[in-house]
């Protein structure tokens, strides 16, 4: 038997083992009912919680696209990890705020804050598709991860076509089985072997390199541009590098399979133990072993058409089979235990916001959960088409497309929150001033003054919402004063 065929039954043993322990939680968890199948119902400790919530933000990114960044771009990438403060301080503040809130007034989404905050079904309903959407082309990307990282493990012995047909069965069979309770089990097993898995891989690329001093040495010598901003492809200027670090972060924390965190979390401890654990994570994945995996890539390795090939293509070379076989097995759990979350939290939304809009109180629990794992198996489908026509590079799809894209939902919620005055007229204008503009940018692909769109869009929107909000002040605003600021 050669080594492909073993390298494939090896990442199909990893599979087929969490399979085995979604089944056997199952037994033990309730997920029969809404709150049950799609928030664990909401008692995710502080043991689990901080582990799912690195699982969540660690997807295949952390393997193939982080060093696949760092390969094209260089050092500028490292913005990325230096916005992780804002999204922790995001899950202590806004996140706790909304948990209480979601426990008093029985939210399952974030388009149940939106509905009962503005008394809006058009914000719900606006909120809802922005987030099925840009989750969508997140969750195409993990499957485009998965599959290329099984394609070239087992030296094409898998195509892959072949690949994303295996990573689509599993995660609609972990997320079916399992609902919530078994993507938080998982995620607390694959957190712990996707971080060990990155610095082993880390460790296997420094070594040819001459260790790091000598890596970094020979990139001074040979591609300081690698080193420095606005890096080897010109992108990260000083204006792009600032506006990534102020609107990245809403971006991330309004991914729905991270926001729903605040609605699974037991208590407040929970929240604050999975705050800690975004930057610690994000400083050892892609402060350090990524950052050192693209760059001894681009030195060792030279031309590896699309850039996320360079952790697998350097682990068949560096590494003998069965390492680089388990290296890629933790990939894969990154990507899984990412679309895992991705087509539940998805499901939800469709489901209940958009397909059960207004009639969630009218159906069984039966039916409701029907048409919940109905939507599981539609979502993974469609997304796998997607999936199909990968582009490059998977990082700068989602930074370009889906964090921007849910960023749009910032304005209205946070000011939501804390401003009493804030309107569902403003709320609704800006929000669809913000993504309207967004995508106008991206299709004319212009940036005026040099600001990117997303930058434009997201400022439009708070401005749109501010303006309209107090010209909308004088309507009476009694019902929201005593249920959100009493």
């Amino acid at each position: 038997m050669n080594t492909n065929v073993l390298s494939l039954l090896i990442v199909l043993a990893y599979l087929g083992m969490m399979l085995g322990i979604t089944v056997l939680n199952s037994r033990k968890s309730k997920t029969d009912d809404a709150a049950g199948f799609f928030l664990a119902n909401r008692g995710v400790s502080s043991v689990l919680l901080p582990l799912t919530m690195i699982a969540a933000m660690q997807s295949t990114f952390a393997f193939l696209g982080g060093p696949g960044m760092y390969y094209t771009h260089g050092i500028s990438y490292i913005v990325l990890v230096l916005s992780q403060v804002w999204v922790a301080m995001m899950v202590i503040y806004f996140g706790n705020k909304i948990r209480l809130l979601a426990n008093k007034h029985n939210y399952m989404s974030i388009g149940d804050y939106f509905k009962d905050r503005y008394s809006s079904d058009y914000i719900k309903v606006l909120a809802s598709i922005i987030s099925v959407l840009m989750t969508m082309v997140f969750l195409a990307m993990q499957y485009v991860g998965n599959a290329r990282a099984l394609q070239v493990i087992t030296g094409d012995l898998v195509s892959y076509e072949m690949a994303i047909v295996f990573m689509v069965v599993f995660s609609i069979l972990y997320v079916l089985i399992g609902g919530a309770g078994g993507v938080v089990l998982l995620d607390a097993i694959q957190a712990v072997v996707l971080m060990v898995g990155i610095v082993i891989a880390a460790y296997i690329a420094i070594g040819p390199s001459g260790g790091i001093v000598q890596l970094f040495k020979t990139a001074i010598a040979e591609t300081p541009d690698l080193l420095s901003r606005p890096g080897a492809q010109g992108m990260y200027t000083n204006k792009y590098w600032v506006m990534q670090f102020i609107v990245l972060p809403f971006g991330i924390w309004f991914c729905p399979h991270i926001w729903t965190r605040s609605l699974m979390a037991k208590d407040e401890k929970a929240l604050a133990r999975s705050a800690i654990s975004i930057p610690v994570s994000q400083v050892l994945i892609f402060g350090f072993s990524t950052l050192f995996i693209g760059i001894a890539g681009h030195q060792l390795l030279g031309d590896v058409g699309a850039a996320d090939n360079v952790l697998p293509i350097m682990m068949r070379t560096y590494s003998n089979w069965f390492v680089a076989a388990l290296i890629m097995a933790a990939a894969m759990s990154a990507g899984m235990s990412t679309i895992n979350s991705m087509l539940l939290v998805s499901s939800q939304i469709m489901s209940q916001d958009l397909i059960l809009l207004n009639k969630k109180d009218k159906v069984s629990d039966s039916k409701n959960m029907l048409i919940s794992r109905v939507v599981v198996l539609s979502l993974a489908i469609v997304a796998s088409f997607i999936a199909l026509s990968p582009p490059e590079t998977l990082v700068q799809v989602v930074q370009d497309v889906a964090y921007t894209g849910l960023a749009q939902l910032a304005p209205a919620f946070i000011l939501g929150l804390y401003w009493k005055d804030a309107r569902k007229e403003g709320a609704a204008f800006g929000m669809t001033v913000g993504i309207v503009v967004l995508f106008a940018m991206r299709i004319l692909e212009v940036s005026p003054f040099g600001y990117p769109g997303f930058m434009w869009a997201f400022f439009l929107n708070i401005i749109v919402m501010v303006v309209v909000s107090l010209a909308n002040k004088s309507k009476d605003n009694k019902r929201v004063e005593e249920r959100f600021f009493a």
